[in-house]
């Protein structure tokens, strides 16, 4: 069994803060570069980080999770400051407008909006 993930994001620049939030993988976390996304009501691919406390780019993470709805899918995490998607790959800039912040994304279990590293 994979340990237990804890997501809790304190108050920083990137996203909304979020009480903590436990999950229990079914696989290990795997490094993610991409996702597919709702953005601007159009479907796209975004590259995607995590963030540290210092606002640094780490790995975002992606692992399989059990969904009540339907039966799985991938949890995607990043770190203190949560993920930081961005449209183009002009570099991580916290006021750039194409760039945005969230605490945790839920995809399909199927795999198909996520591309690992």
């Amino acid at each position: 069994m994979e340990p237990q993930v804890f997501i809790q994001i304190d108050e920083n620049p990137n996203c909304t803060p979020m009480d903590g939030l436990v999950f229990q993988p079914r696989t290990a976390p795997r490094a993610v570069s991409q996702v597919r996304t709702m953005r601007r009501g159009n479907e796209m691919w975004c590259e995607i980080t995590g963030l540290a406390e210092s606002g640094a780019p780490c790995p975002a993470m992606a692992c399989l999770i059990d969904d009540s709805g339907d039966g799985a899918c991938y949890l995607v995490f990043g770190a203190a400051w949560g993920l930081r998607l961005i449209i183009g790959g002009r570099g991580w800039d916290l006021n750039d407008p194409d760039q945005w912040g969230e605490a945790y994304l839920l995809l399909p279990g199927d795999g198909s909006d996520l591309r690992f590293a």
